[in-house]
């Protein structure tokens, strides 16, 4: 796999626009994530927001700013893991799309698609998901 390197992640990369059946394939079942996951992007410092559903191709997070559709992050994610406590993540991402969340208009929702990831690291992720989610 592609090693992540954060000099190379962009924020909008125009070559990977959606094509006309991205919109067609069908969705994973989402799992709604009762963790606390922070979600901090590597290149920028800072953090995104944190983890409020998640499916085996990426996850829904709450996050005080609006980011455009289509822009890629690369971010890490702190996990709680059920035998190993907290562990933290690396992954590639793109923002598939971003809304206002509708109890609390100051959030918004955000759709990412996971883009890169290590095999550990989606061992990690499938594992907690599975310790601290719960279908919806």
């Amino acid at each position: 796999m592609k090693q992540l390197n954060p000099r190379e992640a962009c924020l909008k990369d125009l070559k990977s626009q959606p094509s006309e059946t991205d919109n067609l394939r069908p969705r994973p079942p989402r799992t709604a994530y009762t963790a606390l996951a922070k979600v901090y992007d590597i290149v920028n410092k800072t953090t995104i927001g944190y983890i409020g559903d998640i499916s085996t191709s990426g996850f829904m997070l709450f996050s005080g700013m609006a980011l455009p559709a289509n822009q890629r992050r690369l971010v890490s994610v702190d996990l709680p893991h059920p035998k190993e406590g907290q562990t933290t993540i690396e992954l590639g991402l793109r923002v598939v799309w971003s809304k206002p969340e509708e109890k609390n208009r100051q959030l918004q929702a955000i759709g990412c698609e996971i883009m890169a990831i290590e095999p550990h690291a989606k061992l990690s992720l499938l594992r907690s998901s599975m310790a601290y989610g719960h279908r919806t």
